[in-house]
This record gives C-alpha cells, sequence and structure tokens, in this order.
C-alpha cells in the first residue's frame, strides 16, 4: 500500500524520484504529450524513501540500481485534471546497474526514454518543472524547494 491519503478533494502523498544523471545527461521518459518526467512513484507505507526510488527504477526500467546521494527535498502543491495534491518528495541520485532501456513500462504503458542533456531541460516541458532550473545549477548540497500553492482567505 503506498502512502498517499485523500480528504476530499486533496490528495497527501510521499514520493521518491530515481534522477539517472551520467555525462552531464539525465534519463528521462517522455508522455504522448511531449512532457518528460523522472522515473518514480509513492512511497509505500513502511519504506524507506532511497529503497522506494530502487523499486521504482526496478519497476519501471526493469533494471537494479543504487542510491547515490538525496538531492531535493520537496514540498509541492498542485491542481491536476481537478485535484489538488500535496506531495513531499525525496529526489535522489540513482545509480543504474546494467543497460538502459529503451522505454518504461509502469502497467500497460509503455513510454519511450532518453538521455536529456541538463543544459536543455530548460527547452523542454519536464515535470517537476522545478529540475529544469534547479538541477543544471547543482551545488552538490541537499536543497529544500518549496513549491507551495498560495493560499487565499
Amino acid at each position: 500500500m503506498d502512502f498517499r491519503t485523500r480528504i476530499d478533494n486533496q490528495i497527501f502523498g510521499v514520493r521518491a524520484t530515481a534522477l539517472i544523471i551520467k555525462d552531464g545527461k539525465i534519463f528521462l521518459t517522455k508522455d504522448a504529450k511531449g512532457r518528460y518526467y523522472t522515473i518514480g512513484g509513492a512511497v509505500e507505507v513502511n519504506e524507506v524513501a532511497a529503497d522506494a526510488a530502487v523499486r521504482e527504477v526496478k519497476e519501471e526500467l526493469g533494471i537494479d540500481s543504487r542510491v547515490n546521494q538525496l538531492v531535493f527535498v520537496v514540498e509541492n502543491q498542485f491542481t491536476h485534471e481537478g485535484i489538488d495534491f500535496h506531495n513531499i518528495e525525496f529526489h535522489f541520485i540513482v545509480e543504474p546497474i546494467g543497460e538502459m532501456p529503451k522505454e518504461m513500462i509502469e502497467g500497460k504503458l509503455k513510454q519511450p526514454c532518453e538521455w536529456i542533456a541538463l543544459d536543455n531541460l530548460v527547452n523542454l516541458d519536464v515535470v517537476p518543472a522545478f529540475l529544469t532550473q534547479e538541477l543544471p545549477n547543482w551545488s552538490g548540497q541537499v536543497k529544500h524547494i518549496m513549491n507551495m500553492k498560495e493560499r487565499t482567505t
């Protein structure tokens, strides 16, 4: 069971992603609308976030991996398809073990994967969007990012 709770129109969850980086490029998957995504997903109840990143790589890419470093901790609020989300996200640099596949498979969904130059991220529709600015300029230290929606009264 993954760590997501729904209250009315709000979903709260904890996610882990694998930032697979090599030679100044990041490995991303591309959906039918041309958006690029990291490999990752929901942390399961009683699962360590780093273990979730490794599990997601295995599930989506079919290869083993190991976590090298935590890069970003993100508090993220957004609305998607009319539902409000509030996620806590852990983004890890992950080293793949084995040959990288040409596509990501998640259930019946298959999407192509590409190596994208970090400096080119700013020219693409990347989810989460903060990666386009933060990842190419990352200092090597864990960074806390807050993408919180403005609260109105």
